[in-house]
């Protein structure tokens, strides 16, 4: 029964056939392969590789149920491993080495489906058959080429080849190829066909002219050490390869060939005593009402088990509805008489898989299907070829008897749904209400794909609809930034907004990178980005979703862009960020006027007036930048001056850099070159307080070891920071005549103990401890 008819518009067609997702496959010489639903609606169409063309186009072509492999007419060999696009799925082969074009193609089924690892049998005209992978072409060295056929089983184990000879062999993919059998076949002809029967044997089909110049089609069935069998037709045929037989299509009739299974020979054979034929044989004469139907019984009863076993496994294999069900009697008839009871699930899955495929077969499905196909593909691949063929309905009813995930069929039906709305007139509103009603109970579908249909039929409203029931939130935003590439101006900035808002609810960080990217137009930092536009979308963001901009300035801080980063935050009236970006800019300056003057610049931003209503935090933030701003940049000043005095005076050890140092390593330097005029001038000028300063130059003292300057500075002027500083720097350089007279100066007994305990005067920190205990008695 025809599905579907479409005009063929296509020239070059080298070869077509079908997907494992049951999708119709059409490659042409040109390279170009194109992709068809089993109703004839395109899917896929792109360009294996550009090079096909600049090499007079394909020759030859061989298909799998998950790629194509394509031979030019320069003898190079392309392999891609999708049926659905090109580029990082296709790859060119070692080259061949061959004088002229093969004369066939087969390719082995690699480990997994979309492996790079796949190799392809190519027949060569000279006679070797080679083994082509991406790294090597070998020869197989097998002997009586030229090979015109190859051909590999359904389970991808054996490989059927056949000469121009006659020799026909069969070799062992899993055992590298090693050769099983080999037979004389009387056929110098190349068939039309050569496909296996299951595992077991070859079908060969040649069309044979007769004496009286008509067309005589024959098929020979054979295979690894059996006969052949010849079966001859009147019309053309076509052969189609299946897990467990093969089907021969004709004009008037389809046939379905398979080896006759070890079940049905046990009970069917002629004359057959086995226990599977006598518990058969005892239900008929229990249905006639014979007595003697136990006799039958006892004679297999230590086999019972086993022929019960039996019988389900034939029933298996049965197209008739009556042999079905006369099977399962049996076997429902003999487990009464078992002494111990079996597990029923093996006869349940066997009632269920029969009952599928024996409904599957009527009309309006007309699906030949068989239950070793069905237990292959199983119920999920049986119920998706269902929804491809338009049969939700059925599909879900089946889904829900066997009680199987639903979620792919609705899904299905939910795009082919809103595919043909065009045709009912339906509302987005009624369209999404119909999918939402359809996807209640069913909590791991994708409402997110759904709208991507949705926004590729140009029906962004109803995408943005779906979208809000979508709970993952990278899939959301992925359809939002695809509607967001389509449309007007208006419906650009408001799907932009309805993704950024999603993604900085997902608080993942890299989702709201990618919406800052897609805003912008591209990387922040490139030159192309439109910062501007980003800014405006960033103002009709509420206030909880401004972290958006605090991304994009990141961003730009990290790629050193400090100057797109001030303009904006300036654009946003945030003037503390907008100053701070001049900060870093200025520690980026080589030049130190030009540091200078930023520092200004940047005074400036923190002087600006707060927004009223602001928080006290941000007034003295602000305050604070200010205030630091004008510090640093007369302390900069002053580190220009004081390198122009270190060339004009000579300083020792010069030249000296002042520059990018903070105010304490500069007073440090100055104390320690021993310019201590200018560090006391240094910290006139900058204010710093007096205790701060004596820490300060003590420290820069001792560190320089000038002990003497030291000396008489704790000598000549009272401390006051205390003497503990003192004494442990002269302690340090050696100098204990210097540190003995400031001990009694320190305030605190313990520590004037321990003091005079390191100077080695035992008695007077005795008395400093006794003085310490009458204080604390008091």
């Amino acid at each position: 029964r025809p599905i579907a008819s479409m005009p063929w518009p296509h020239t070059g067609l080298l070869i077509m056939g079908w997907s494992s997702e049951e999708q119709l496959v059409c490659v042409f010489d040109t390279g170009v392969v194109r992709t068809f639903t089993v109703h004839c609606e395109p899917l896929h169409t792109f360009t294996i590789d550009e090079r096909i063309r600049s090499e007079r186009g394909a020759v030859l072509a061989a298909l799998w149920p998950d790629g194509v492999a394509v031979l030019t007419q320069r003898l190079s060999l392309f392999v891609n491993t999708s049926l659905s696009r090109s580029g990082d799925a296709c790859h060119k082969c070692a080259e061949l080495k061959a004088a002229s074009e093969p004369l066939c193609l087969c390719v082995l089924r690699p480990p997994r489906a979309g492996s790079a690892d796949v190799q392809v049998i190519v027949g060569t005209a000279e006679g070797p058959a080679l083994l082509v992978d991406r790294h090597e072409a070998r020869d197989l060295g097998l002997d009586e080429g030229p090979y015109m056929a190859f051909a590999v089983s359904s389970s991808g184990r054996l490989l059927a080849c056949l000469s121009t000879r006659g020799v026909f062999m069969v070799l062992s993919v899993t055992d590298d190829l090693r050769v099983l059998d080999v037979a004389n076949l009387d056929c110098r002809k190349k068939p039309k066909q050569m496909v296996w029967c299951g595992d077991d044997c070859i079908a060969l089909y040649l069309a044979v002219n007769t004496p009286s110049n008509s067309l005589q089609h024959v098929l020979f069935l054979g295979g690894p050490q059996n006969d052949w069998i010849p079966y001859q037709y009147d019309t053309p045929l076509y052969l189609v390869s299946e897990c467990d037989g093969c089907r021969i299509l004709s004009p008037r009739k389809i046939e379905f060939v398979q080896r006759v299974p070890e079940s049905t020979e046990a009970i069917y054979s002629i004359g057959n005593c086995d226990p599977p034929a006598m518990l058969c044989y005892a239900l008929e004469r229990y249905d006639k009402g014979d007595v003697c139907a136990q006799e039958s019984l006892r004679l297999i009863k230590d086999d019972l088990a086993d022929a019960v076993g039996t019988c389900i496994d034939a029933a298996n294999f049965e197209h008739d509805p009556a042999s079905v069900e006369s099977l399962l009697n049996a076997a429902v008839f003999g487990r009464h008489f078992l002494p111990e009871p079996i597990d029923p699930e093996r006869f349940l899955n066997t009632c269920r898989n029969l009952r599928i495929c024996i409904e599957l077969r009527k009309g309006p499905m007309d699906m030949p299907l068989t239950v070793p196909q069905l237990e292959k593909c199983g119920i999920a691949g049986m119920t998706t070829r269902l929804a491809q063929r338009r049969h939700h309905l059925l599909a879900v009813r089946i889904c829900e008897w066997v009680r199987h995930s639903k979620d792919q069929v609705l899904f299905h039906w939910a795009c082919e749904k809103i595919k043909h709305a065009t045709r009912s007139h339906l509302t987005d509103e009624q369209l999404c209400e119909a999918i939402l009603e359809k996807f209640r109970g069913c909590p791991g579908i994708g409402y997110a794909e759904v709208a991507k249909v949705a926004a590729e039929m140009h029906r962004p409203h109803l995408a943005t609809m779906l979208l809000e029931h979508e709970p993952r939130s990278h899939a959301q935003v992925q359809v939002l930034l695809q509607l967001s590439r389509e449309g007007d101006d208006v419906s650009h900035r408001m799907m932009l907004r309805l993704a950024m808002e999603k993604a900085a609810q997902s608080c993942d960080p890299d989702l709201l990178y990618g919406a800052v990217c897609a805003a912008c137009d591209g990387d922040p930092l490139g030159r192309s980005a439109d910062i501007q536009g980003f800014v405006r979308l960033l103002r009709e963001l509420p206030p909880d979703m401004q972290v958006v901009g605090d991304v994009l300035a990141a961003s730009l801080q990290r790629g050193q862009s400090f100057d797109r980063a001030r303009a904006f935050h300036e654009q946003l009236g945030r003037g503390r960020q907008a100053a701070c970006c001049a900060v870093q800019q200025v520690l980026r300056r080589p030049d130190l006027k030009d540091r200078e003057r930023w520092l200004r610049f940047a005074k400036e931003f923190f002087g600006q007036p707060v927004e009223a209503g602001a928080p006290e935090a941000e007034r003295l933030s602000m305050q604070f930048g200010a205030q630091a701003s004008t510090e640093e940049a007369e302390l900069l000043r002053s580190q220009m001056e004081l390198e122009e005095k270190s060339l004009m005076k000579r300083w020792l050890g010069g030249p000296h850099r002042f520059a990018g140092q903070s105010l304490v390593e500069t007073l440090v330097k100055l104390i320690g070159l021993g310019e201590i005029v200018e560090a006391d001038n240094l910290r006139t000028q900058l204010k710093v307080s007096d205790k701060k300063y004596w820490r300060i130059k003590v420290r820069a003292l001792s560190k320089s070891g000038n002990i003497d300057e030291l000396h008489m500075m704790a000598t000549c002027r009272t401390s006051p920071i205390g003497y503990e500083l003192f004494i442990d720097a002269f302690l340090k350089a050696g100098r204990p005549d210097f540190a003995t007279p400031f001990v009694p100066r320190v305030k605190n007994p313990e520590l004037q103990a321990d003091y005079y305990e390191r100077l080695g005067m035992e008695e007077e920190a005795r008395a400093a401890r006794a003085q310490r205990q009458e204080r604390a008695g008091a």
